[in-house]
């Protein structure tokens, strides 16, 4: 390879301005519009992630201003960075510039033209690949991944460019690569940031957790495996300790790695009620991890999201009764699966399966029901798999049938080595006597140690050593407090005044960026006059408190250190209210006016904060921003927590319920009673709903304890609620909720074979439902009208034949967002009209499913001939399918989806299907709502099957 030497900048400008002449590969597209300066401009930020205007001045023809002008409105697009909103080359223009250039030198002495930024990860990595020097993207950071996609999707552009490249030797990164290695590094780098260089200790916990999860024992269960619980107060170390374990298996070079799983509940759309969610990030990452298991895993990802879909489909439409059993069947099946990609994963000899589920306490919110919930899938899921090792992590014991490892804070001699090292870290040695009377005044929680060590490298030895009344009050004070004086202590050291003053009240924002330092702190923490540059100054120098602040990564802002934040928040609060109620009036307003997710997310933070009624912040709620607000319960009044929990669907116990209002109240009872009933708890649901006698006028209350009732068997009393409960909401013009109570006290009557008293109760929902603006509430009247008049016996009356024509009439009229939000109707329309609208029939197939077990399934099964399933069989492999063994080894989501695509080609033995599946439907309708939980092996009911 030729010696390279520097270019000069005056090189560089007359090279760019120069015309060429040659070229080096196949001749490119036309090049951009308006050459001269222009084409300076463009060559000049063509590997530029972002640039400010005033990079590329001087580098064009005069007049500068103009030319720049032109160029940037022309050929340039704003972007969101690190630093704030700047210009990038438009996607058009920069491949189109890219395939006018020769190739790596070109390349290189374009980005001499500007000054480098380190931010800008496209411009850094570029570079790196033109130079040779980038390290295989298994070794980049999460910053250089970035950097390199960027480039990746430049080059991926410019094929002629990407073309001379690679003839003349520079490695180039795939795209695909790069993705799978930025989708791997999001896993593993929050578990490197929690257990780094400086991580100490712990020997003994993570010597009993590597010996539990390099075990190579078969469990088949949880009981057997007694998977480890470790617990501890906030900030002591619990995340890091498994992250370190994670990290210590994964990156093992001595011998082979254990697959691992990290699930955190920090994350809002892991939920312990739905425990697929798990499931499918647990396949997300094990394809992720290990590469041999990867295929079976994606399968399975999707499998599972399909499943979920239809599950919350039905959980969303919120009728009365539990998920249809073939969505609960469906988890065995993906449980089984997930087994078999365990088993891949773990390779020959088989090796054991690390799957961690921290901060817990999470998912503790949710109440006994979700964790029931949660312990019996995780139960099935270590039968699946006997060499999966559970880990648990939070803040309180779990109980049986994990066994616990408590996490004190750190022995003293580990605590004195903790401490040396963060000194260290610092440049800073001190004796270990020292060390020790430190340790000994402080505890031996890491975060009170990490601040300890500030306080020693802001004010040496002496800081600690000297001052008497600081030792007498650290020796008296529990954890958080310690922590909080020494916060406060590390806070008396920042030199720019300013700064000292806004970073205690600063806690009171959950995000830090220049704009709220000059618009929302800059009065309360009376710092006068702020102007933009002002505000950014002291956003810098609050940046470089590390010790207080952590970076956003790829944006202009900071956020407290969690850990700081929870501990010394409460105090900020009771010693400061009104500045702290200040700020979060000024944060309202100051969000208020903005557009986005997040910005609604902290209005409804700071809303919160201040105990606004439940009628306010209904008014400004969106469940996309309260997704971002999951980590913000514990730091709310009371009445908040209440609300925040209830729109998130945490439980809450009934002392905490008792401070709601009577909106909230009944929102959060309605819930609770909804997961009791769904648990087959009726006993404790109509206790918990008669909670607040004066609310039972609520027909979302009335509902639940009518069913609450009928799933106790106490029908004559059920009736006369659901009677009562119509009168009521009559006299409050609840259109809407007597439909609702008119359906449910039907469906009663029905499943006790009184099919006039429950034509008659239709009768009455239905005028109600013809004043309400949308078609469904009417149509599900109709449809259920429509069952009862069948099962009668009258379905071929006049009455019932003029109405099935109605029906037929709005269920055309359905658009496809109301069918995929109201599957269930969709389903109970099929069954009675199915055979007349064939599409009915296809969409609850992929809406719901196709069930092959119980009476429904029998009853498919039953209806099909051998000549019905073979046309299905070779129908789906003339589009070459992917057919699984059996109809057993499919969920049944990808069962309808393989039916109602076979139903769409308009097969041979289509109608034998449509009637086959309305059958089986038909099945799931009459099957008693109620009556189903107390015997569930009834024989199905043959009556009505009629037309």
């Amino acid at each position: 390879m030729p010696e390279r030497r520097t270019v000069t900048s005056a090189e560089v400008r007359a090279r760019l301005r120069a015309r060429r002449t040659e070229d080096e590969h196949t001749p490119a597209p036309s090049s951009p519009p308006n050459a001269g300066s222009s084409t300076v401009y463009r060559e000049a930020a063509v590997l530029l992630g972002f640039f400010d205007a005033a990079d590329l001045v001087g580098l064009g023809e005069p007049p500068y201003d103009q030319a720049l002008r032109d160029f940037v409105v022309r050929d340039c697009e704003r972007v969101s960075t690190p630093v704030g909103t700047r210009w990038c080359l438009a996607p058009r223009v920069r491949s189109a510039t890219l395939e006018t250039l020769r190739g790596r030198d070109e390349l290189l002495g374009t980005l001499a033209a500007t000054r480098p930024r380190a931010a800008d990860t496209g411009r850094v990595m570029a570079e790196a690949y033109l130079r040779g020097s980038a390290r295989d993207v298994e070794g980049q950071s999460m910053d250089q991944l970035s950097g390199t996609l960027r480039f990746a999707e430049w080059l991926a552009a410019a094929p002629r460019t990407t073309a001379t490249l690679t003839k003349q030797g520079v490695h180039l990164p795939d795209v695909g690569a790069v993705r799978r290695a930025i989708e791997v590094t999001a896993i593993l780098q929050p578990l490197r940031l929690l257990a780094d260089d400086h991580f100490v200790g712990r020997r003994a916990e993570l010597g009993l957790l590597s010996e539990y999860v390099e075990d190579r024992t078969s469990f088949p269960g949880l009981a057997a495996c007694q998977p480890v619980a470790v617990y501890g107060p906030g900030g002591v170390g619990k995340s890091a300790l498994v992250s370190r374990l994670l990290l210590d298996h994964v990156w093992t070079v001595d011998h082979r790695s254990l697959p691992l799983c990290y699930l955190t509940f920090d994350r809002a759309d892991l939920l312990p009620q739905l425990p697929l969610t798990l499931l499918a990030e647990a396949a997300h990452q094990l394809g992720l991890l290990s590469p041999e298991a990867a295929d079976d895993a994606r399968r399975l990802e999707r499998a599972v999201h399909r499943t979920l879909a239809n599950a919350r489909g039905v959980i969303d439409e919120g009728n009365a009764g539990t998920l249809p059993d073939h969505l609960r069947d469906d988890e065995d099946e993906l449980i089984r699966r997930f087994g078999l990609v365990a088993d891949a994963a773990s390779g020959r000899p088989p090796v054991p399966l690390i799957m961690v589920l921290d901060t817990m306490e999470r998912a503790q919110r949710h109440g006994p029901d979700a964790m029931a919930r949660l312990w019996d899938f995780l139960d099935r899921l270590q039968r699946a798999h006997p060499l999966l090792r559970l880990v648990f992590a939070g803040r309180s014991p779990l109980g049986p049938p994990s066994r616990t490892l408590a996490l004190p804070g750190l022995e003293p001699a580990l605590a004195v080595e903790f401490l040396r090292h963060q000194l260290g870290a610092a440049g800073i040695r001190v004796d270990k006597e020292f060390l020790r009377s430190v340790t000994e005044r402080i505890g031996e929680n890491p975060l009170s140690l990490r601040l300890a060590a500030e306080v020693i490298r802001r004010e040496g030895e002496e800081g600690l050593r000297a001052d008497e009344d600081l030792r007498r009050i650290l020796s008296t004070l529990e954890d958080e407090e310690v922590q909080a004086v020494l916060y406060r202590r590390v806070l008396d050291h920042l030199d720019d005044p300013d700064l000292k003053r806004i970073a205690s009240p600063g806690l009171t924002l959950r995000l830090i960026t220049p704009d709220l330092i000059r618009q929302v702190l800059a009065v309360p923490c009376r710092l006068g006059e702020v102007d933009d540059a002002r505000a950014r100054q002291l956003f810098r120098l609050l940046a470089e408190e590390g010790t207080l602040m952590d970076p956003v990564p790829g944006r202009e802002a900071l956020v407290h250190r969690a850990d700081v934040r929870r501990t010394t928040l409460p105090l900020l609060r009771r010693d400061s209210p009104e500045g702290t109620r200040d700020i979060h009036r000024r944060a309202v307003e100051y969000y208020g006016a903005l557009d986005g997710v997040e910005a609604r997310a902290e209005e409804l933070y700071h809303r919160l904060a201040l105990g606004q009624d439940a009628g306010i912040l209904d008014a400004r709620w969106t469940p996309e921003a309260g997704v971002l607000l999951d980590g913000a319960l514990d730091e709310l009044p009371a009445s908040s927590r209440v609300y925040l929990a209830d729109r998130l669907r945490f439980a809450v116990d009934r002392d905490t319920l008792g401070a709601a209002d009577s909106t909230v109240w009944a929102r959060q009872t309605v819930r609770r009673g909804r997961d009791l009933l769904d648990a087959g708890k009726p006993a404790e649901a109509l206790s918990l709903l008669r909670g607040r006698p004066e609310e039972g006028g609520r027909a979302e209350i009335a509902v639940l304890e009518i069913e609450a009732l009928a799933m106790l068997g106490r029908m004559d009393e059920a009736r006369h609620r659901e009677a009562l409960a119509r009168r009521q909401v009559l006299r409050t013009g609840d259109a809407s909720g007597f439909v609702e109570i008119a359906l449910l006290g039907a469906r009663i009557a029905e499943d006790l074979a009184q099919f006039a008293e429950a034509l008659g109760i239709l009768d009455l929902a239905r005028r109600a439902a013809r004043a309400l603006p949308t078609p469904v509430p009417l149509l599900r009247v109709d449809v259920a009208r429509l069952r009862a008049y069948r099962r009668s016996g009258a379905g071929r009356s006049p009455e019932a034949t003029a109405l099935r024509r109605a029906v037929l009439e709005a269920a055309d009229g359905l658009s496809h967002r109301e069918r995929v939000f109201h599957p269930t109707l969709v389903r109970d329309l099929a069954a009675e009209v199915g055979e007349e609208m064939p599409e009915l029939v296809s969409d609850t197939a992929r809406l719901l499913g196709v069930a092959v077990e119980g009476w429904a399934g029998t009853t498919l099964g039953d209806s099909l001939t051998e000549d019905d399933v073979q046309d299905f069989t070779s129908v789906a492999v003339g589009r070459e399918a992917t057919l699984p063994a059996g109809w057993d080894a499919f969920t049944s989501g990808e069962r309808g989806e393989e039916i109602a695509a076979y139903l769409d080609t308009a097969p041979e033995h289509g109608d034998e299907w449509i009637s086959a599946l309305v059958k089986s439907y038909r099945v799931e309708t009459d099957r008693p709502t109620f009556e189903s939980l107390r015997a569930e092996d009834a024989e199905p009911s043959s009556e009505g099957d009629s037309p």
